[in-house]
């Protein structure tokens, strides 16, 4: 019997060469454990599950780029670590840039701003509404459940029929278009 270590580095080896399969088997292997791993940073559960569909994404994305791993295990769990950490540092730093704009501006905006602040918001919510047309009916529908509704990823895949695995993933590629489209 082969040894977890020896698993996953054959795994690994696979995925460098481009094997959608080995990918998915260590997907399915890890998205549990460091789902449980990462909850102990953070108690939002979205921003643990975006961080490990960044993770893959990034391991697939740079697959031919990836160096031989020692232990895939370990490698994993400390690359999540840190992008919590990572996104964590970054969202602080906005919210703490954000107040000190809003500390200096004084308390009466000019009409043009008002102005310049009406447009674009026009302008993101036509984009939004532009993208919202690039997505499946499925995709959209997952949105709606997550965020308008504020059902969990388990309601959900009750109620679209699919894994709760596929749930996340849907409404991951969706996000990930959406802001994609409004990028541009």
């Amino acid at each position: 019997m082969q040894s977890v270590k020896n698993v996953d580095a054959i795994l690994w080896a696979k995925i460098k060469l481009g094997d959608l399969d080995a990918f998915n088997q260590l997907y399915d292997k890890y998205i549990d454990p460091l789902y449980s791993f990462g909850i102990q940073y953070t108690t939002d559960k979205d921003y643990v599950m975006d961080c490990i569909h960044d993770l893959f994404l990034d391991i697939y994305k740079y697959r031919k780029k990836l160096s031989d791993v020692d232990n895939v295990k370990f490698y994993l769990f400390k690359s999540l670590k840190r992008k919590i950490n990572r996104k964590f540092k970054s969202k602080l730093k906005f919210f703490s840039t954000e107040e000190k704009k809003n500390e200096i501006r004084s308390t009466h905006s000019s009409v043009e701003e008002s102005i310049i602040q009406i447009e674009s918001s026009r302008e993101i919510s036509a984009k939004l509404s532009n993208a919202l047309t690039s997505l499946s009916n499925k995709q959209r529908r997952g949105l709606s459940l997550k965020f308008d509704e504020k059902k969990s990823y388990e309601e959900i895949a009750a109620i679209l029929g699919i894994s709760i695995e596929s749930v996340r993933t849907l409404i991951y590629r969706a996000v990930k278009k959406l802001r994609s489209e409004i990028e541009v």
